[in-house]
């Protein structure tokens, strides 16, 4: 099977034992601690009613719930009550804060929802200051690096960078990805350039793959001044697969399919087997 045929497997619940748990926050975090890889300092997980008084200089706000950006906000604390957007530079009362966020809370739980779980947490900044860093996701296949998508997408089009397994740009890269028809004002693949850090980076993403069971995820980090931190832990990722914004081509697809392959090989006689 080529990478596409084995997410619509993994997506029809066919594949045995995805792990799909440990794609929760707070799960992400407990296999960081145990393995010793950094995640975003916590400053609250809870209510909105609960939020503290007393936040951070900078912070983010995101709902617990949500998938990739929605509803996340990079803030900094003003003082008396008001926060700046660092992304839109638009001023909120604390009230307006809230306001804000019970919005995505009644999107996915219905309105009024007084129980949906949010996230204040550390802010973090690229090496030149930028907010945030890139996002480096990482598809990885038990330890091995099949290729790394590395982009900005916070705010307006994303910018799309595209690495093979050792960080280097591809140089047949229209034979592997592209972007979908109508997709053009909200896609842009840029010249890649890799992160000087690309080694640490790569260490990190083949140490989490390799303590997670399963034949592939995306390991989804970042790098900061501070090191490189995991984000995200991602079993079901729709990108390439809804074919409704960035491609996968069939080359690719059919070498992706092929680490997959390897990948569940090696785990022959373990319970997370294809």
């Amino acid at each position: 099977m080529d990478y596409l045929e084995h997410m619509q497997q993994r997506l029809n619940q066919k594949e045995e034992f995805v792990p799909a748990l440990l794609g929760r926050k707070e799960k992400v975090r407990e296999l960081a601690r145990m393995i010793g890889v950094r995640t975003p300092e916590t400053f609250h997980r809870g209510t909105l009613a609960a939020l503290p008084v007393t936040l951070p200089d900078e912070f983010v706000l995101k709902p617990d719930f949500a998938s990739t950006s929605i509803g996340i906000l990079l803030l900094r604390n003003l003082g008396g009550d008001r926060f700046l957007d660092l992304v839109t530079k638009a001023k909120y009362s604390r009230a307006e804060l809230l306001a804000s966020c019970q919005a995505i809370a009644d999107r996915f739980y219905g309105e009024g929802n007084t129980t949906a779980s949010f996230v204040a947490e550390e802010l973090l900044k690229d090496h030149d200051g930028t907010i945030p860093p890139p996002d480096i996701r990482c598809y990885m296949f038990q330890g091995e690096v099949g290729m790394i998508l590395m982009e900005h997408h916070i705010a307006g089009p994303a910018h799309a960078m595209y690495f093979d397994g050792d960080f280097h740009p591809f140089k047949d890269l229209d034979e592997r990805y592209g972007i979908a028809p109508g997709a053009g004002e909200m896609e842009f693949i840029v010249p890649a350039v890799a992160p000087a850090n690309a080694r640490e980076i790569l260490n990190v993403a083949r140490r989490v793959s390799a303590a997670v069971p399963s034949a592939f995820c995306r390991v989804d980090l970042y790098d900061t001044p501070k090191g490189v931190y995991l984000g995200e832990l991602t079993f079901f990722p729709g990108t390439f697969y809804y074919k409704n914004r960035k491609l996968m081509h069939q080359k690719e697809a059919d070498r992706l399919g092929r680490l997959w392959d390897a990948a569940a090989e090696r785990m022959d006689g373990s319970l997370a087997t294809r």
